[in-house]
C-alpha cells in the first residue's frame, strides 16, 4: 500500500483498511451533524465515505501528510478513520500519541508509527507492545524502544541484538539472561562502550571479556530522538 508521495509501506500481513460505516462514537460536533444529516447516507454512502467527500475532511488530511503532529488538530470525527491516522504516523511517527486508543491499538497504525519513530512503541496498545514483530520493527529504528516492549520481548535474543546493535544502551532494558550473553554484550559494546556497565555482575567480573568487547571498533550511529518524560 503507498502512503504520502507514492512511498510503499512493507508488507503487514493485514488486509488493506475497511472503511467503517459509521462514525467514531460519542462523537457529535458540528462536522458528525452534518454529516448524519447528509441525504447521500439514504442514497447507500457510509457515514464515513460522506465525510471523506467534505472540504474539512480533505483539507485536514493533506495538512496531515505533510506534517503528522497536525493530527492533534483535526476535527475529532476524523480520529475514527484509520486512514486519516495511519497517514499522520507514516508523515511522524510521533503522532501515534494523538490517535485514540482503537487506533493505537491498530496493527497499520502502529507499524507505521514505529516504522518511522521506534519510540513511538510506548504510546501503542498494551498488546502491540507484545508484538514481536511490531517491537522489531520499533527497534530497528531506535534501539530505545525496547524499555517499552513486553517484558517477554526484552529476553527475544533476536529483538536485544536488533535492539543493542542500533543502540548499545539499549542493553539496560534486556532481560538479566542477556545482559548475562557475551554475544549480545560485545554487540553493545561496539555500539557504545558505556554500556558495559549493563552487562552482568558475573561478566563484569571476567576482565578478558571486558578487554575483548572494550576495543572493538565502534560504530557510529545517529541520535535518535526520544518521547520527553513526565
Amino acid at each position: 500500500r503507498a502512503l504520502g508521495s507514492g512511498v510503499l509501506l512493507p508488507p503487514l500481513g493485514v488486509d488493506a483498511m475497511d472503511i467503517d460505516d459509521g462514525l467514531p462514537p460519542g462523537v457529535d460536533g458540528p462536522l458528525a451533524r452534518s454529516v448524519r444529516a447528509d441525504p447521500r447516507l439514504d442514497e447507500g454512502l457510509s457515514a464515513l465515505e460522506v465525510l471523506r467527500r467534505t472540504d474539512t475532511w480533505k483539507s485536514a488530511f493533506e495538512l496531515v501528510k505533510k506534517d503528522g503532529l497536525a493530527l492533534r488538530d483535526v476535527p475529532p470525527e476524523m480520529l475514527g478513520d484509520q486512514e486519516v491516522v495511519a497517514e499522520a504516523c507514516w508523515a511522524n511517527g510521533m503522532a501515534l500519541q494523538y490517535a485514540p486508543p482503537e487506533m493505537r491499538a491498530d496493527l497499520e497504525v502502529v507499524t507505521c508509527a514505529v516504522t518511522k519513530a521506534g519510540a513511538a512503541l510506548v504510546w501503542a496498545s498494551k498488546e502491540l507492545r507484545a508484538d514481536r514483530g511490531v517491537v522489531l520493527r520499533a527497534v530497528e529504528e531506535n534501539g530505545g524502544a525496547l524499555e517499552y516492549a513486553a517484558e517477554a520481548l526484552r529476553g527475544d535474543r533476536e529483538i536485544v541484538l536488533a535492539a543493542v546493535g542500533q543502540r548499545g544502551m539499549a542493553l539496560r532494558y534486556a532481560s538479566e539472561e542477556l545482559r548475562d550473553d557475551r554475544e549480545v554484550v560485545k554487540a553493545a559494546a561496539r555500539s557504545s562502550r558505556q554500556s558495559l556497565k549493563y552487562a552482568s555482575v558475573r561478566l563484569k567480573r571476567d576482565e578478558i571479556f571486558l578487554r575483548e568487547a572494550a576495543s572493538q571498533p565502534p560504530v557510529n550511529r545517529q541520535p535518535v530522538d526520544m518521547p520527553a518524560s513526565g
